[in-house]
């Protein structure tokens, strides 16, 4: 996986996409609540940033999967762990754990893949506030 600048826009925008796709699909009603969050512009994710990223992501996990033919894509944990430590800012963590949560509300239906992926960021962002 590609590493990307601290609570750069790329780092933020991985996060969020991989929040879309770990379901296996992505909803318009969850790219819509990405494009929504309202501190997203404040942080310099563009529509630009986030299709490029989204992509990269893609790639990256594609080539990461031991068994295509399966059709199903997992992340070492390790390998999460190290994608979530790249927003270390305790204000953006929190902003992006409410993005996540949005983005998997908003198709109206939460996917065990989905809970997984934001209880491990709420349990890695949220040590720093302890």
């Amino acid at each position: 996986m590609k590493s990307y600048v601290i609570d750069g826009p790329q780092a933020m925008s991985r996060i969020l996409a991989l929040t879309m796709i770990v379901d296996g699909h992505v909803s318009p009603s969850e790219v819509s609540a990405m494009h929504n969050a309202p501190f997203l512009d404040q942080i310099g994710v563009d529509a630009d940033t986030f299709d490029l990223t989204m992509q990269e992501l893609c790639e990256d996990l594609l080539l990461a999967v031991p068994n295509r033919n399966a059709g199903l894509v997992e992340i070492h944990p390790a390998l999460l762990d190290e994608v979530l430590d790249e927003i270390r800012d305790p204000v953006v963590q929190m902003c992006m754990l409410k993005a996540m949560l949005d983005i998997v509300y908003a198709d109206g239906i939460i996917d065990s893949r989905e809970t997984v992926l934001v209880r491990r960021a709420a349990q890695s962002w949220t040590h720093v506030l302890h």
